[in-house]
């Protein structure tokens, strides 16, 4: 019997209150979708989404890692299960970023574990290092994996749908032309790989996301993060090559929206030479989901990357299929 990932996913989840830091949201409040998954007492394992979509893309890595690792995700306002409230409500990637550290610091209470981000989850999660450093040093990640985004948009190719939903004169035109299916069927014949359709259960389970709380009506505002990105994004990087947290950059090559060229500048300008121990890696099969399309593969990078083993240059199993890791470097970290 097909699953059904979105029934799935929502079972056994909650939700916490949070109230707006963004000056122009006066102080609104927000229900927001949190959910703790495998094994209570394991290694923490925090997963960070990105745009337009929501934790539950990471059900696939969860049914890999779910019986080593504590895993914890939200959803973002605006995505998933959580509340999508309508313009004027201003969505903000800093907004994004403290409630994540309340989630770590305040809900789950975490002081040892490691974070996975994708796609704009990357900005909130840089964000929320410097956040965590400079107020809350004690629950900082003891490793970081940070996988497929735009990261550095000078290198990226925005989409048609992308630019159009930026544009204010197209924006709302566009989105009133969307329907839930159309995105998700839209993604999975994009950015997955394989290519997918709607009969795929993680895509239909996108559909349904999408359309919980007219999620398609907010597609204007939430995707106004890229002007933040375009903004700051340097900054969040220059900040990142001095930071004492271990960083993996996980990348699946099939991806046109963040080419492999977007990895390869940062990891060469801002990674390579960080304090700490540092991983690029690049998954064979993988397009932007790569932990949608390749979670066994990202899982053993994952496992890697909590055992803080020594390895050499090498691609997993010797395999066409597996990952590979391309460089890596480990600078001592100075005491203070």
């Amino acid at each position: 019997m097909t699953p059904d990932i979105f029934d799935q996913w929502r079972t056994g989840a909650t939700t916490i209150r949070w109230r707006s830091t963004t000056e122009a949201n006066d102080g609104a409040d927000v229900d927001v979708f949190i959910r703790r998954a495998g094994t209570a007492g394991a290694p923490a394992l925090v997963c960070v989404h990105g745009f337009p979509t929501s934790s539950i893309d990471y059900y696939a890595l969860v049914q890999e890692l779910g019986s080593e690792f504590d895993v914890f995700t939200l959803d973002f306002p605006g995505y998933g299960l959580s509340d999508k409230p309508p313009a004027p409500y201003v969505y903000s990637l800093y907004d994004d970023a403290r409630l994540l550290v309340h989630a770590i610091t305040e809900v789950w209470r975490l002081t040892d574990y490691l974070m996975v981000t994708h796609d704009r989850g990357a900005s909130v999660g840089m964000i929320a290092l410097d956040l965590l450093t400079a107020q809350h040093p004690g629950a900082l990640p003891r490793d970081v994996v940070m996988t497929n985004g735009n990261i550095y948009l000078p290198l990226a190719n925005l989409t048609a749908f992308q630019t159009a939903l930026l544009d204010d004169a197209t924006a709302r035109a566009t989105a009133a032309a969307t329907t839930p299916e159309l995105l998700a069927a839209g993604l999975g014949a994009s950015t997955f790989m394989p290519r997918r359709g709607l009969d795929d259960p993680e895509i239909a389970a996108l559909a349904k996301c999408f359309a919980h709380n007219d999620g398609i009506r907010v597609l204007p505002d939430t995707i106004q993060y890229l002007h933040e990105r375009a903004a700051d994004e340097t900054r969040w990087l220059e900040a990142l090559s001095s930071s004492e947290t271990n960083l993996s950059l996980v990348w699946g090559v099939h991806d046109t929206v963040a080419p492999l060229r977007v990895p390869n500048h940062v990891w060469q300008t801002y990674l390579k030479h960080k304090p700490g121990r540092n991983r690029y890696w690049v998954l064979p099969t993988a397009d932007h989901y790569l932990q949608c399309d390749a979670p066994e593969e990202l899982a053993k990078i994952i496992r890697l990357t909590a055992e803080r083993s020594d390895i050499a240059l090498q691609t997993l199993g010797d395999q066409p299929t597996g990952a590979v890791l391309v460089d890596q470097s480990e600078r001592p970290v100075i005491p203070s």
